[in-house]
């Protein structure tokens, strides 16, 4: 991943072909290493996951609490499957936001004339801002990796530095670099 590689990479005798991007375990994998597509595709499953659970939605026989928690069990896991691998800019965790406030917002019967705040759906709900439960999810990893023996891949991994000069321009926003932006925020 984002790597120029002029060699060609083989396994045994076979030669690897390179691909731009690929499908694994339903996460969508670029080569530039960026999440977008993956976020992207995500907003694409939970929306159609969403709506195939309309009449759902719309049985009057359901409390509320009752279809808040049927979203968070059904839905929100389709959003938010591989999210451990994506560098998320502010674009993104607004979009991803905004896919779980409409959808709340359906839940509630809230209608768009009545102007109901996103702070105000939280309290009602009991559900953080997506993009907040993120960054306590991969905190909580990290913290738990950096208990773990000092000799484990991803314990080098998090020591390492990338030996490969930089391009020239403005860098590239890369989950090292988001999460040592946060550390230096909350410290």
């Amino acid at each position: 991943m984002n790597t120029v590689r002029l060699e060609k990479i083989r396994v045994r005798a076979d030669e690897v072909e390179g691909v731009a991007e690929f499908v694994y375990l339903g996460a969508k994998v670029s080569k530039d290493g960026r999440g977008t597509e993956d976020i992207k595709n995500r907003l694409r499953k939970a929306t159609g996951a969403f709506q195939n659970l309309t009449k759902l939605w719309n049985t009057r026989g359901i409390g509320k609490k009752t279809k808040v928690q049927l979203y968070k069990t059904l839905v929100r896991p389709i959003l938010l499957y591989g999210y451990e691998t994506w560098k998320m800019t502010n674009w993104e965790e607004k979009k991803l936001d905004a896919s779980q406030f409409r959808c709340l917002r359906r839940i509630l019967r809230i209608r768009w004339p009545a102007y109901v705040s996103n702070q105000r759906i939280i309290k009602m709900t009991h559900i953080n801002r997506i993009g907040d439960e993120i960054r306590r999810w991969c905190w909580t990893w990290i913290g738990h990796k950096l208990h773990g023996e000092r000799s484990s891949d991803c314990m080098v991994e998090l020591r390492s530095r990338p030996e490969d000069r930089s391009a020239v321009g403005r860098p590239r926003k890369t989950w090292r670099r988001t999460v040592e932006e946060e550390r230096w925020q909350e410290g």
